[in-house]
């Protein structure tokens, strides 16, 4: 098992990516701190981690609230005694920040980016001392390709994304004399909860849909398996002499 013994904290795991690797997470041996601010869907990963022989406990709790993620690390150190991984997953995309810059309300800028950016800030600055007593960890960001080229009509997600990439070189220089490594995933189109309007439409566009793929050279769009096993890796052993890097899951559609 990849992860025995260790304790993971999962963000965002209410569905999608995060759920995926609170399962995946949990067949490779850790036990895993389910987050996210819907208590239904927590408890539905939980169980699901419990399914397939795994350990978990569901925290409620939003990444923006400083009071929230520090009760988070609290608990998972309550309860486990440590914290090994820290999987920064949760994030947003309104639909009304898909606007250009000029048409952008104040108040959805600062949404995305309090739960994009801020969100990492805090949940690593309550865990990041745990992992300094314990002698080091795993943290993992989801950033985007994104997070590196532009596309139109997506700038406060753009620049949140491209604050992650970065955040996460910074934090990995600032705590590898702890042992403490810092990555991102950076994927694409995923199959999750958050993207699935956007793909049922697209689905029955011929013309958009083709475009879409034309861009992808792996021609399929991303499932949250994908980046959960990437997400595994970064959190593994066999990632020790990896950090501050970006790994891009994304089919090549940046390699053009």
């Amino acid at each position: 098992m990849r992860l025995k013994d260790k304790v993971a904290i999962i963000t965002g795991a209410t569905s999608g990516i995060g759920r995926a690797a609170a399962v995946l997470f949990a067949r490779e041996g850790a036990k895993v701190v389910v987050v996210g601010r819907r208590k239904t869907a927590g408890e539905e990963t939980a169980r699901k981690v419990k399914a397939v022989g795994g350990e978990a406990m569901f925290v409620k709790g939003d990444v923006s609230k400083g009071s929230e993620m520090k009760n988070m690390a609290d608990k998972t150190c309550e309860a486990y005694g440590k914290i090994d991984i820290l999987f920064n997953n949760a994030g947003i995309l309104p639909d009304a920040s898909k606007k250009e810059l000029k048409d952008l309300s104040e108040e959805v800028w600062d949404q995305v980016m309090e739960v994009n950016v801020k969100g990492v800030f805090l949940t690593s600055k309550y865990v990041i001392p745990e992992m300094i007593k314990t002698g080091g960890g795993s943290i993992i960001n989801t950033s985007s390709n994104f997070g590196h080229i532009a596309v139109k009509n997506r700038s406060v997600y753009i620049t949140s994304k491209g604050g992650i990439t970065l955040l996460t070189k910074a934090m990995a220089l600032d705590y590898a004399a702890y042992n403490i490594r810092v990555n991102c995933v950076c994927p694409a189109i995923v199959e999750t909860e958050m993207a699935s309007e956007f793909l049922k439409i697209a689905r029955k566009d011929e013309k958009l849909w083709g475009e879409i793929m034309s861009k992808i050279p792996l021609g399929r769009v991303g499932t949250p398996e994908d980046v959960a096993y990437a997400a595994l890796f970064l959190g593994s052993e066999e990632s020790s002499w990896i950090t501050g890097t970006s790994l891009m899951l994304d089919g090549g559609y940046t390699a053009q």
